[in-house]
Parts: C-alpha cells; structure tokens; sequence
C-alpha cells in the first residue's frame, strides 16, 4: 500500500511540472520562418562521351522523310570499330531516299542548376569510310553528309508536321545550315581514303557556333549527336565521342 502512495505522489509531482505549475513560466516571442536558401550558381562544366565504354541511354532514330520516302538499311548500335582502329563506337547506318535524312543520337544529361541557362559547344569524333573528292551515285559523300550537334531542354521526338514530313520537334537545321538548336560541326569525309570505301579514317568535327539551351525544372537538357545526309545512297559511321562545353549565360 506504501509502494502505490510513492508511485502516487510521484505521478501528481510531475504532473504539477508537465502542467506549469512553477511561477517561472517562460514567454518567447515566436520565430519568424527561416529565410531561403540562396539559389545555386550555374558554373561551367564539361561533359565528355565515350562510346568505346558503352552507349547506355542512348537512342538512335532517324528523321526528315515523307511517306513512301522513309529510309532504309536503317541500322544502330554498339560495335567494334574496324580495322585498323581498336575499340568500340556508336555504329549508324541510313538509305537516304529522299534528298535529305538526318540520322542521330540522343540522351538527356543532369546535375546543372534547374532553370539556368547555358551557353554550349559541341566537338564530335567519329570513324568513316567517306573520302572527300570522290563522285558516284547519289553524289559526293564526303561533301554532301554534315555532321551536327544540338542541345534541348525537351526530349527530341519524331513528330508529323502539316507537309506530310516527319521530322523531330526542334530545329536541328538543314543539311549545310545551322539551326538554333543544332550547329554544322563539318562536312563527313576526310581527305586521303580510297573512293571505294574499303579504307576507313578518324577524325573530329566542332564549332564555336554557341548552342544556347535553358535546363529544364530537374536540371536537365537532351543531347542529340548525329548527321545530315544529302547523299542519296547508304551511309555509316561509328561515332566514337564528344567533348560538350558548357558554360553559363
């Protein structure tokens, strides 16, 4: 009975305290809400594609074609370079039916400061069989495909405009002209290889044509790495990487 008053008297004590019981209440004035953290500041960065260590996220496609002039021998993947080079590329391949196709490569890049906006350049490096100065069916090869970078902040989707032509839903340009969103890097063919496409070379195209893309509300913007052919024949590459400059506005 003693043990049940103690426990008793030791419940009331505490709740005499829980309650305010003390004469020395204490009366804070509320705090105001924290102010807000300052927004991150865009710095310049780098972004740099291997395609000998895999192309994981990328996704090819082709565009700018009518009903009934679609390419054909279309063909895209990983795939060992040929000899004499060693590794592995990003291996495209188009018919081009029309006059005109672009044949490309995409992925969405992270990590940049949600809104910002950015200020781009492309520098390309790619395997071809396509020789400059040599004329045959469906034209010059080496003149007539062009290589050619882009930057968006919206995933680049095949869409169908109201002339019946399917193209992607940015402007990636024409063939030899530079779009706002996409930049000529050069012409494909390299000097010196044989006319029959048996011998293939290395080279590296870029521009200091800026691509200005704004990141979306994530931090995010697409890349699209790809060519645009006026060669009215088959064309292939392997793209082996870029080097994507990008510096804020």
């Amino acid at each position: 009975m003693q043990k049940y008053t103690s426990i008793s008297a030791l419940a009331l004590a505490l709740a005499l305290t829980a309650c305010g019981g003390s004469d020395n209440t204490s009366t804070k004035q509320p705090v105001g809400s924290p102010a807000p953290a300052p927004a991150p500041t865009p710095t310049a960065s780098t972004i740099t594609i291997d395609f000998n260590k895999g192309i994981d996220g990328w996704t090819a496609g082709v565009a700018d074609y009518h009903d009934g002039t679609e390419p054909t021998e279309t063909g895209a993947g990983w795939s060992k370079l040929p000899v004499p080079f060693t590794g592995m590329g990003y291996y495209m391949r188009s018919h081009n039916n029309s006059d005109d196709v672009f044949t490309y490569a995409k992925r969405q890049f992270s990590g940049f400061v949600p809104n910002a906006k950015y200020n781009l350049t492309i520098e390309m490096s790619y395997v071809t069989s396509a020789s400059n100065g040599c004329m045959g069916v469906g034209g010059a090869r080496g003149e007539a495909v062009f290589m050619v970078g882009a930057a968006i902040d919206f995933e680049p989707k095949l869409v169908k405009g109201s002339d019946g032509r399917y193209v992607l839903n940015f402007d990636h340009g024409d063939q030899g002209n530079s779009g706002k969103q996409g930049k000529v890097l050069g012409r494909q063919g390299i000097d010196g290889l044989e006319c029959d496409g048996t011998a293939y070379g290395k080279a590296t195209r870029k521009s200091d044509e800026v691509i200005p893309v704004q990141a979306d509300m994530d931090g995010k913007f697409w890349i699209v790495l790809g060519t645009d052919s006026a060669f009215e024949g088959t064309n292939d590459l392997y793209l082996t990487g870029a080097v994507v400059n990008v510096k804020p506005q």
